[in-house]
C-alpha cells in the first residue's frame, strides 16, 4: 500500500502517498463502485423475488382449492329444533322432518343409603352380587367404596358403580349401564342375601326414602323421520343414510331439517383468490415501475421475465375458454325492472389489471346452477368418462409452470444466485488487481523519489561549489 512508504515524497515533494491514494480512489470509483452497485441491486432482487414467490404460492393455493371439486361437496344444514344434525361432504340427501318421541336412556339403580363410604361393613358375611350374570364377590370386611370398585372392575364395558352423597350421613351406591338402550338393561340380585339390609331394602316414600330402587329404566330412542317411526339404542344416530348424523336432544322436540348446497366456503375461497391475485399484480407493478416523470424505478424495471408474469396472468383471465365462456365473462342471468334480460357478471378486471368479484352474483349463480358452476370451476367428466378441466384447473396448471422445484421461478432464483456469486468473484478479483497495481506503483514512486533525492543532493553539492568559486 502507498501509505506504508513513509519516506515517499521526501526527495521530490511531488511523488507523495497522497497522490497514489487519490489515484487509487479514482480507479475504485470507476471499477469497484459499479460492481458494488450491481451487487446491491442483486441483493434487492433476491429479496423482492422471495416476496414474489410467496405471493405466487398463495395464489396457487387458492386456485388449487377451487380446482378441487370437493369444495362443492359441502352441505349447509339448518335445524329448526333442538336436535343436532350434520351432513358429511358429498352426502346426497334431501331435507327432512324429525320428531323426537323418546330419548334413549341408560339403566340406573340406586342401592339403599349407608351411613358412610369407608367405615361400615356392607355385608354380614361372604356372598355374591349378580349383575346380568356377572358375579361380584363380597365379604364382611368390605366397605361401600370397596363394593363400588369391585362392581366397576367387573362391569368392564357394560356397567359401573359410583357413590353419591344424598344427604347428611346418607351415601348411596349407584349402578348404571354404560350405554343406553333396552338391550343394556341391568338385572341385579344378591345371590346369598348377606348384603347389609340398608342396601337392599326397597324404597318407600315415607318409611324408607333412601331405599333400593330403579332410578331409570333402560330405554331405546323413538323418533319419527320424515313420517316414519324408528327406534335406536342410542340418541346418536348415523345409520339412516350414509353421511347423515343425528343427535336427539329433547323429548317432544319437532324439527324441520333443511339441507342445502353450501356456498359460503366457495365464496370465501374465490375472495381469497381475488385478494391473492391483486396482491401479486400490485407488487409486480411496483417492482417493475419505471416512472420517467418522478424518476422512480422498481427493482425489476428492466426485467422482462418478471414483467411477463402479470401479462401472462392477465391474458389468462380473459382468454381461457370453456364451452364458449370466459372467466371474466361469467355471469348470472336475471331480468331488470323493464323486464329485459340482464347479465350480472361475477368477475371484473379494471384498467389497472385489478380483479374483483361480485359475491352476490356469485352466490346467485352457485344457487341457481351448482352443478354447472362445479364443472366451470373444477371440471367434470365427458361422455367417455375422461376428466375435463375447469377454469381453476387451467389457472392452477399455468401457475404450476412457475412454482415448484425446477420451474420458472426456481430457475430465476438460481440465476440471481449465480449472478450474485459471479459479481462477488469479479469484485474480489478487481480489488486484488487494483491493490497489486498500486502496490507496484508505490514501490516505483519510492525508487524514483530516491533517485530524485540523490540528484537533489548532488545538485546541492554542485551549487555549494559554484557559490564558493563566486566568493
Amino acid at each position: 500500500m502507498a501509505g506504508n512508504i513513509t519516506s515517499l515524497g521526501i526527495g521530490s515533494g511531488v511523488l507523495t502517498a497522497d497522490i497514489i491514494d487519490k489515484l487509487k480512489e479514482a480507479d475504485k470509483s470507476a471499477i469497484i463502485t459499479p460492481l458494488d452497485t450491481k451487487i446491491d441491486l442483486n441483493k434487492q432482487k433476491q429479496e423482492a423475488y422471495s416476496l414474489l414467490s410467496s405471493f405466487m404460492t398463495t395464489l396457487k393455493g387458492s386456485a388449487s382449492a377451487l380446482s378441487d371439486d370437493t369444495i362443492f361437496a359441502a352441505k349447509k344444514v339448518d335445524v329448526s329444533g333442538d336436535a343436532i344434525v350434520t351432513v358429511d361432504a358429498g352426502t346426497n340427501i334431501e331435507s327432512f322432518t324429525l320428531e323426537t318421541t323418546k330419548l334413549a336412556k341408560k339403566d340406573v339403580t340406586q342401592f339403599g343409603a349407608m351411613a358412610d363410604r369407608d367405615t361400615t361393613p356392607i355385608a354380614t358375611g361372604s356372598g355374591v352380587l349378580n349383575i346380568n350374570g356377572v358375579e361380584i364377590a363380597y365379604d364382611a370386611s368390605m366397605k361401600l367404596e370397596d363394593l363400588a370398585q369391585a362392581i366397576t372392575d367387573a362391569g368392564g364395558d357394560d356397567f359401573s358403580a359410583s357413590i353419591l352423597k344424598t344427604g347428611e350421613g346418607a351415601y348411596n351406591l349407584i349402578v348404571s349401564s354404560k350405554e343406553t338402550g333396552v338391550a343394556n338393561a341391568l338385572t341385579i340380585s344378591d345371590t346369598d342375601g348377606l348384603l347389609a339390609s340398608e342396601l337392599m331394602t326397597p324404597y318407600e316414600e315415607t318409611t324408607n326414602p333412601n331405599g333400593y330402587k330403579k332410578v331409570q329404566e333402560a330405554a331405546d330412542a323413538e323418533f319419527v323421520y320424515n313420517g316414519i317411526t324408528m327406534t335406536r339404542a342410542s340418541n346418536t344416530i348415523d345409520d339412516i343414510a350414509v353421511g347423515l348424523n343425528i343427535t336427539l336432544k329433547k323429548e317432544g322436540d319437532s324439527a324441520n331439517v333443511n339441507i342445502s348446497f353450501e356456498t359460503q366456503n366457495i365464496v370465501d375461497e374465490v375472495q381469497n383468490f381475488v385478494d391473492a391475485y391483486n396482491e401479486l399484480i400490485s407488487n409486480i407493478s411496483d417492482m417493475t415501475l419505471a416512472d420517467t416523470e418522478t424518476g422512480q424505478e422498481g427493482v425489476f424495471n428492466n426485467d422482462s421475465f418478471v414483467k411477463s408474469i402479470s401479462r401472462e396472468l392477465g391474458s389468462m383471465l380473459s382468454s381461457m375458454n370453456i364451452g364458449g365462456q370466459t372467466l371474466t365473462g361469467l355471469g348470472a342471468e336475471t331480468t331488470n325492472l323493464a323486464g329485459e334480460p340482464e347479465m350480472l357478471y361475477i368477475f371484473d378486471v379494471d384498467q389497472n389489471g385489478k380483479l374483483s368479484v361480485n359475491t352476490a352474483n356469485l352466490e346467485k349463480k352457485l344457487n341457481d346452477d351448482p352443478e354447472g358452476m362445479k364443472e366451470l370451476f373444477s371440471g367434470a367428466y365427458d361422455e367417455d368418462y375422461n376428466p375435463t378441466d375447469g377454469f381453476f384447473d387451467l389457472i392452477n396448471n399455468k401457475l404450476e409452470e412457475y412454482t415448484g422445484s425446477g420451474k420458472l421461478l426456481s430457475n430465476y432464483e438460481t440465476s440471481l444466485e449465480t449472478e450474485a456469486k459471479n459479481l462477488a468473484q469479479s469484485r474480489t478479483s478487481a480489488l486484488e488487481s487494483l491493490n497489486v497495481r498500486y502496490d507496484t506503483m508505490a514501490a516505483r514512486f519510492a525508487a524514483y523519489d530516491a533517485i530524485i533525492n540523490q540528484i537533489n543532493s548532488q545538485f546541492a553539492s554542485l551549487q555549494m561549489m559554484i557559490d564558493s568559486e563566486n566568493q
